[in-house]
């Protein structure tokens, strides 16, 4: 059984540190799917290459209630232990 005070702990953590309103803070966001398709992945292209970047970002950041049932999930996975 999840504790309502461990949630509540929880919740009133990821509030405290996201600074929601503010410059300043940590904002939660769902990694996804990362890839990497560069052929020169971590090194300078060869005298006389260019390398050209395309860049392309986009990011989610999820709701309260689905931080609720993640936070849920966890109390959940961690009462079992």
């Amino acid at each position: 059984m999840i504790n309502p005070k461990d949630k509540q702990l929880i919740r009133d953590f990821i509030d405290y540190v996201a600074h929601d309103g503010d410059s300043k803070g940590y904002v939660m966001v769902d990694k996804g799917n990362w890839s990497n398709s560069s052929m020169w992945h971590k090194q300078a292209p060869p005298k006389g290459e260019k390398t050209l970047l395309k860049l392309r970002f986009e990011l989610y950041r999820p709701d309260d209630e689905e931080i609720d049932i993640q936070i849920e999930t966890f109390l959940k996975k961690k009462d079992k232990e």
